[in-house]
């Protein structure tokens, strides 16, 4: 049996086993990173607790729909049974009745077809993601010309890497390189920030960043390690680590130290082909995952979410 469990009525002991037990060993299911990516989630609950879905919940002008908040790529299903095509479809008409308008990611183990359900859409995205479990001279062997030749020449640079920074330290790097283009709002910045010095203090978050000449920061990178994946949640890059190669030259540091190590890096993404060529480059392997979107409002109300 399905139920719609609100958030004060969650038993969060037994949900977070639900997903530590999860196959995909994503972070982004677990209640303490829910409860600080988003002001509240509800949960499809599977009889004991067997399966569930996390949905964070907002509403506007009195209506009630389900989101992605910022930092948070996939939820969907999570399981320590196998789940059938069945009940993936039932939580998702689950999941429909309890809103009117949906907008979310689910996880790469999941396809929800939607043939029988109205005013569904759905589309696939891409993610990148290295299996790190072999010697690094067989993953070194699978990085394409272009990336062996940048860590070549970052290997001349004067780089050092530093693993006790702050995460206030990648956040204005990136908003003095990009925030101006891409004209994030303050809410994004103040969440990833939120999410970085809690993983930090679950023991689970960790920063890498690296200092170029005259020992000023010009890049790094904020891994979140759980189960068997460590989940590369916000990079940053300035001119003069770009220059450098600076984040080849790190993220290579991160998998000779990883190697012959039973983890999945995931690179968190992307659709966007420059960043997924970036990423291929390593000799990771691509991944998809569902956006699932419902829209049931009334159709004067449909714009309101468009």
């Amino acid at each position: 049996m399905i139920r719609y469990v609100k958030h004060h009525f969650i038993d969060k002991a037994k949900y977070d086993l639900c997903v530590k037990l999860d196959s995909s060993g994503l972070v982004y299911g677990f209640s303490w990173y829910l409860d600080t990516a988003c002001e509240t989630w509800d949960a499809l609950v599977l009889n004991d607790y067997d399966a569930v879905w996390p949905l964070p919940v907002r509403s506007k002008f009195g209506i009630k729909y389900f989101y992605r908040p910022f930092g948070i790529q996939q939820l969907g299903i999570f399981s320590k049974i196998d789940v059938s095509d069945d009940y993936r479809n039932e939580f998702a008409k689950q999941m429909i009745a309890n809103c009117k308008f949906a907008d979310l990611y689910l996880n790469e183990d999941q396809l929800i077809g939607v043939e029988s359900l109205a005013g569904v859409q759905t589309k696939i995205n891409r993610n990148y993601v290295l299996n790190l479990g072999t010697s690094y001279r067989e993953i070194y062997h699978g990085y394409n010309s272009n990336t062996r030749r940048a860590i070549k020449k970052a290997s001349k640079q004067k780089l050092e890497i530093f693993e006790h920074d702050g995460p206030d330290v990648l956040i204005d790097i990136f908003k003095d390189t990009r925030g101006e283009r891409l004209q994030l709002s303050e809410a994004f910045y103040a969440n990833m920030s939120k999410l970085m010095y809690q993983a930090l203090h679950k023991g689970v978050g960790k920063v890498w960043t690296v200092y170029g000449p005259g020992n000023i920061a010009c890049g790094g990178a904020f891994f979140i390690e759980t189960n068997t994946r460590s989940t590369l949640l916000f990079t940053a890059l300035d001119d003069v680590g770009k220059e450098m190669r600076a984040m080849f030259h790190l993220l290579n540091e991160y998998i000779i130290l990883n190697s012959e190590n039973q983890l999945l890096l995931d690179f968190e993404g992307s659709n966007d082909e420059g960043v997924a060529h970036f990423y291929r480059s390593f000799g990771s392997k691509e991944k998809h995952y569902q956006q699932l979107k419902y829209n049931g409002l009334p159709l004067p109300l449909r714009w309101l979410k468009k």
